[in-house]
């Protein structure tokens, strides 16, 4: 949501995702059912991504599955994210396969999947940022039996760009993760939980 907003795009798709999200976040509100609150982020999720990446003829989500090369980006992204996520809880002492939200599964590390995802938001403003300054490029990427690969010359210069947008906001990723282990070992109400604000 504060992505839509930051941007300078005012256009009907913004207006509509962003009304979106904001009926969604309501309703999260006053439903106690798991399927019906993964089905809200669902389309809020899908919301966000129709309006954000619309000028990059975005088409849908598909992650793993490097469909397309934006999908391909995501992933290189979200993936650097996640292992500096998992970093921080096992600083903090935390076993990283039991979640909140992310329900336990198989070698699945559901907390680090909970708290990456406040942070989703560097990787996203970072990846349109470089595609509108042509830093990213479809043209870096290689079709491999119906997948796009990042070709081996450009590894470096996606590598680069993500570490620092992780690393800029390294104190805030780790104030957030520290509170979090406080509430939990305090056993705080959820009220008292951090939040992350995307500036």
């Amino acid at each position: 949501m504060r992505l839509l907003q930051k941007t300078k795009e005012k256009n009907e798709t913004f207006q509509a995702a962003q009304a979106t999200i904001i009926s969604n976040l309501e309703k999260t509100l006053t439903i106690s059912d798991y399927r019906e609150l993964m089905g809200l982020e669902g389309r809020a999720a899908k919301a966000f991504f129709n309006a954000y990446f619309n000028f990059a003829n975005w088409l849908a989500r598909y992650p793993r599955v490097k469909q397309d090369t934006l999908n391909a980006t995501l992933d290189i992204g979200y993936t650097m994210l996640f292992n500096y996520i998992e970093c921080m809880t096992r600083l903090f002492g935390f076993d990283p396969y039991i979640g909140i939200y992310h329900q336990l599964w198989f070698r699945r590390k559901s907390l680090v999947c909970d708290l990456m995802e406040p942070f989703r938001c560097i990787i996203e403003h970072q990846i349109r940022k470089s595609l509108k300054y042509g830093t990213f490029k479809s043209s870096d990427f290689e079709l491999q039996k119906n997948a796009y690969y990042l070709k081996p010359e450009y590894k470096k210069i996606y590598t680069k760009v993500f570490f620092e947008a992780i690393i800029s906001h390294k104190s805030a990723i780790y104030k957030y993760i520290q509170a979090y282990y406080r509430c939990f070992m305090g056993k705080k109400s959820v009220e008292t939980y951090p939040t992350f604000n995307y500036e």
